[in-house]
């Protein structure tokens, strides 16, 4: 028997910071930056699972112990402590009208005036992943269980790899079996929390550049050349935060870069 209930309780706090420039002189850029924190005890259940556009990062479940809510308490599964976005167009001083080239012949012009670049850089930290491990018994719905946390669990950055990014040593998982590491007498609940350890950063550049050349004084064309990841940077996926086979493990990464260009006819 499934029922529904408003009993969950978030909150969010942050510092946020923007720098700003209007455009002058053929420039203009955006800088934000956000230190922050979402707590919750009722994880975002569509925002991260598959029926959602988020990144799934594994706890797609309903609270494991429904009258121990204070051990759901933790980062929301969309908590980013430190995210840096950069935004910006840069029209090129080059060609008639501008300071550099404002005498150039037509055919020069043409060549190296009406470049523009527009670059937006997104840098942020990891997001808040939850242990989970095999059922020892079922419980009900998409409930997991979480196993017992004898260690920190986090690694240093120097230590993290695709193949152990935390400290898998630090979880034991229950078990039903008498006298079996991990066996607690009528305990199928862990002490492990939730959002204790955190998935790999985010570092992605994206960048359009583009070449307007006028045809007459109201139709113009633009080509357009947009590279999407453009530094081809490896951003990983989250790694396996269910005890057993693939756990803290990364299989997955985003995407390489992509290019694609466009020509647009505006008048």
């Amino acid at each position: 028997i499934q029922f529904l209930e408003n009993m969950g309780i978030s909150n969010y706090n942050s510092l946020q910071a923007k720098l700003e420039r209007r455009f002058s002189n053929g420039v203009t850029f955006l800088a934000s930056y956000t230190w922050g924190k979402a707590m919750t005890d009722s994880v975002d259940h569509l925002s991260t699972s598959g029926a959602g556009n988020g990144v799934d990062v594994g706890a797609f479940r309903e609270p494991q112990n429904p009258v121990n809510r204070r051990s759901e308490y933790g980062p929301s599964e969309f908590d980013v402590t430190h995210r840096f976005v950069f935004s910006g167009v840069w029209q090129l001083p080059f060609g008639r009208g501008h300071a550099v080239g404002s005498g150039w012949s037509r055919g020069t012009d043409l060549l190296l005036g009406g470049w523009e670049l527009s670059p937006i850089f997104t840098a942020q930290t990891g997001l808040a992943l939850t242990i989970n491990q095999p059922q020892i018994t079922n419980i009900g719905g998409e409930r997991r269980s979480r196993p017992n946390r004898i260690a920190d669990g986090n690694l240093p950055s120097d230590q993290r790899t695709v193949d152990r990014w935390f400290d898998t040593s630090a979880f034991v998982a229950t078990t039903a079996t008498p006298g079996a590491v991990g066996f607690v007498p009528g305990t199928i609940f862990g002490n492990s929390g939730v959002g204790i350890v955190r998935g790999p950063g985010y570092v992605n550049l994206d960048l359009n550049v583009a070449k307007t050349f006028t045809i007459t004084e109201r139709v113009n064309a633009q080509l357009r050349g947009e590279f999407f990841n453009a530094l081809n940077h490896t951003n990983f996926g989250v790694p396996g935060v269910t005890t057993g086979a693939g756990f803290g493990q990364i299989v997955n990464a985003l995407d390489a870069r992509i290019i694609q260009v466009a020509l647009k006819l505006r008048f």
